[in-house]
């Protein structure tokens, strides 16, 4: 299989707003989807089975009349989540989430989630202000559509879908925005005319490219102005004071927390000596591990431990690259690279080597530099599951060969290094 990097699943705004040992009890059941636009990723009346988090694709929120007629009520990026019944404790939703932009989210089980809520009152405080946030989305879209114009509107539609995507282009066609709108196609065409003899944007088929947002500003009604407002102040939070939002799918720091302490719920300073975070490092359900920038191991958690089939004690004799198959071990090589020059928003999957204990398996790897930039702190969440191959999900009686032989060759690949059982 090809060895793939994507954005980190804290690129979202409210996954990346979590210290991170309240979100490493998610990131083992976050699930990677790639969805497309026109899916319905929540239907009305339909139990929901799944709390997605984009990361950057976009979602509409509307609702629809029996003749079909649909009218936008808000639009979600990477600063939310799709799921409200989960949220608000109900099952389903009269309304139906529809995706505008194709592209990355992550999918979380509902009773999961339901139960992520019910222990972090952080989860709590940012899914609430986020549910304030789709209110005031929601009432001044009302206002929108009585008082204001279809250029204005058109303009505070594209610039809002700018900001929640970070994305110059919109891919939808004037007579779906004119849906989302509730307004004549003829009349978005007229306005998107206009704004692009102003120099703000260009149309092609299916596709609106914006050239110059701040130029769009100019033509938003106030509404924007207070949506984007309440936006830029969502996660402002009081266990948040010391964080600012940089757009990049982290966050940057104002006071005297450093980055590390951020990343892995743990501050460095001491040395991992304090009681409260030794538990949380020990016995996290996913593993833990530093790199040095030769990449050699420095220190792993009892999970980490165990997936690499090492002693905790003897991790430092070990380079991550020699519990890698073949193929994978130049995209680590790159990935740790980016890491150590601060500018890595991704995760990669990597393919382990089999050990004595246990088979060969599939791990994505999240990271984050040190202060220093010399040491990668990294999360490693077995994702082997999501790679199995139709033939091996169920198993077949008399056959007695492990199911990752069967997994494609680029995942199988075994040399002679690796393959460690020491205990843990």
């Amino acid at each position: 299989m090809n060895m793939v990097t994507s954005p980190s699943a804290r690129a979202n705004r409210m996954l990346g707003a979590l210290p991170m040992a309240e979100y490493l009890t998610l990131a083992a059941h976050l699930e990677p989807v790639q969805v497309q636009a026109g899916q319905v990723m929540e239907s009305a009346g339909v139990v929901s089975a799944h709390a997605y988090f984009p990361v950057d694709c976009a979602v509409t929120l509307v609702s629809a009349t029996r003749d079909g007629e649909m009218s936008e009520l808000a639009l979600i990026g990477r600063e939310g989540m799709v799921g409200l019944p989960a949220l608000l404790g109900s099952s389903s939703t009269a309304m139906q989430s529809v995706v505008l932009r194709p592209g990355l989210a992550y999918r979380l089980p509902a009773p999961v989630f339901a139960q992520a809520l019910a222990a972090s009152g952080t989860l709590q405080a940012l899914a609430m202000r986020y549910v304030q946030n789709l209110m005031l989305q929601m009432a001044q879209g009302v206002v929108c559509s009585l008082h204001h114009s279809v250029l204005q509107r058109l303009s505070t539609w594209l610039l809002f879908h700018h900001t929640v995507t970070a994305s110059e282009q919109v891919r939808a066609t004037h007579e779906t925005i004119a849906h989302m709108l509730g307004v004549r196609r003829e009349s978005i065409t007229q306005a998107a005319g206009q704004l692009q003899q102003a120099g703000c944007l260009s149309t092609s088929r299916g596709r609106i490219t914006l050239h110059d947002p701040q130029a769009l500003r100019q033509h938003v009604c106030e509404c924007y102005t207070m949506v984007e407002a309440d936006h830029r102040q969502l996660w402002q939070l009081p266990q948040q004071a010391s964080l600012t939002w940089r757009g990049d799918g982290v966050f940057a720091h104002n006071g005297s927390a450093s980055p590390c302490e951020d990343a892995m719920g743990v501050s460095q300073a001491d040395g991992r000596d304090d009681g409260r975070y030794a538990d949380i490092y020990d016995f996290a359900p996913v593993g833990l591990l530093s790199v040095d920038s030769q990449g050699r191991l420095m220190e792993v958690n009892m999970a980490a431990a165990i997936q690499l089939g090492i002693s905790r004690s003897q991790c430092a004799q070990y380079r991550f690259v020699d519990f890698l198959q073949p193929p994978s071990r130049g995209t680590f090589e790159a990935f740790h690279r980016e890491v150590l020059s601060g500018k890595c928003r991704r995760h990669c999957e990597l393919g382990l080597l089999p050990g004595s204990h246990r088979p060969a398996a599939v791990v994505r790897l999240d990271a984050v530099v040190d202060e220093s930039g010399e040491e990668s702190r990294m999360v490693m969440v077995d994702v082997t599951e999501s790679h199995r191959p139709p033939a091996a999900v169920e198993s077949r009686p008399g056959e007695g060969t492990d199911w990752w032989t069967e997994l494609p060759p680029a995942m199988t690949s075994v040399s002679g290094t690796g393959q460690h059982s020491a205990p843990v």
